[in-house]
């Protein structure tokens, strides 16, 4: 490949994660290494490379994508804004056969006619283009290169997205279950806990098992993005030999034979064959025992475990009185356990009064934009 084709090496790299994870997110940066990483704008800013690029979209769990931030400018109206996109160096980022799509969003700006604004983006974009490569237009007969703008007060910003599909979508997950939450969060719900990987685990509204599988990657050290493809994977000007690089980095790190002591049981038999099915599919088949069991009936003989469960809010699943049984059961099963944690996401706010107890401590969360509290109950200190 001829290098003038290549990306950049120096990047303004931008990530995104859902609200109330971005502590999870900084720290897992600064577990690869990435300590300089300032939030702004609900996204976390750093300076990288293409290879970066490959190593935060394998590595990173709790990341929604992972951006190239190709420019920013203020523009208070159309012509301004046409300008400030063709000074851009695009040719940079964008090979002369890019299939260019732009989408975005305008808040609190004098501009907010999104539609119009695309246009004249997209617009600006082909005419730079066809100026630098000595074309009459663009056939965009390649790889698919997605353009997401943001004019918030006023400020414009474009980001291109090298992640394509969201980060949530590991691989695993072909068939959806009822109210299924993302892995991205099912992530941080278990970076959030005392989890470790040597100690007991349990989910006992397991669902279609996304909450233990992801504990189970964590606990095995397989990487979030290991197992699914990227938008970058397609584009003519990334060195793959750079994402081969990442990708090894990632599989010399995974544990695949470490033992667990994992459970993971619901009341839904069609939930379990799901959860297996999908546990089979992350290669963890024999890792997490699934069962068909009422959460009344929970027992284990195990101490000194984490259980991290997504009861039903009362909404979609059960009515509001049957969730709020299954939490006054789940806290007479807790009381009974030996010095187990326990963690719980719910929309419920009346959730520490039907469980019996006052929780330790809660945060705000969203599931599926849903606001959610997460309620912690830590085990006894020993």
């Amino acid at each position: 490949m001829n290098k003038t084709y290549l990306l950049p090496d120096k990047l303004n790299i931008s990530l995104t994660c859902a609200s109330g994870v971005e502590k999870v997110l900084k720290s897992e940066l600064k577990r690869l290494c990435y300590e300089d990483a300032p939030a702004v704008n609900g996204a976390l800013k750093l300076s990288g490379s293409p290879l970066d690029i490959a190593r935060l979209n394998i590595f990173l769990r709790t990341a929604d994508r992972v951006y190239i931030t190709a420019g920013e400018f203020g523009a208070e109206d159309f012509d301004t804004l046409y300008e400030g996109v063709k000074s851009i160096r695009w040719e940079d980022y964008f090979p002369e056969n890019a299939h260019i799509t732009v989408n975005g969003k305008c808040v609190k700006s004098k501009l907010f006619a999104i539609s119009s604004c695309q246009s004249i983006i997209k617009k600006a974009i082909v005419d730079r283009l066809c100026t630098k490569y000595g074309l009459n237009r663009l056939y965009e007969n390649g790889a698919e290169y997605h353009l997401e703008f943001s004019i918030f007060k006023d400020k414009v910003t474009l980001n291109i997205n090298t992640s394509g599909a969201g980060l949530h979508k590991r691989g695993y997950r072909d068939m959806v279950g009822i109210a299924p939450i993302k892995e991205t969060l099912a992530s941080a719900l278990v970076l959030l806990s005392d989890f470790y990987k040597e100690r007991p685990f349990a989910d006992l509204f397991c669902g279609s098992g996304t909450i233990a599988i992801e504990a189970a990657r964590i606990a095995l050290d397989i990487a979030g993005g290991v197992g699914r493809k990227f938008a970058f994977n397609d584009w003519v000007n990334f060195d793959q030999k750079l994402y081969d690089q990442a990708f090894s980095e990632a599989k010399d790190k995974e544990k695949r034979d470490r033992k667990l002591d994992f459970m993971a049981s619901d009341i839904d038999p069609k939930a379990i064959k799901l959860a297996q099915h999908h546990a089979e599919r992350a290669g963890l088949k024999d890792k997490i025992r699934f069962s068909v069991c009422d959460v009344k009936n929970f027992k284990t003989d195990l101490s000194n475990g984490t259980i991290i469960s997504n009861p039903p809010y009362g909404e979609r699943v059960y009515d509001r009185k049957e969730a709020e049984e299954c939490y006054k059961s789940l806290g007479k099963v807790y009381r009974e356990l030996d010095n187990w944690s326990l963690f719980v996401i719910t929309s419920a706010m009346n959730f520490e009064r039907h469980f019996g107890k006052k929780c330790d401590r809660d945060r705000k969360l969203y599931n599926s934009n849903k606001e959610c509290r997460y309620f912690y109950y830590y085990k006894n200190r020993v």
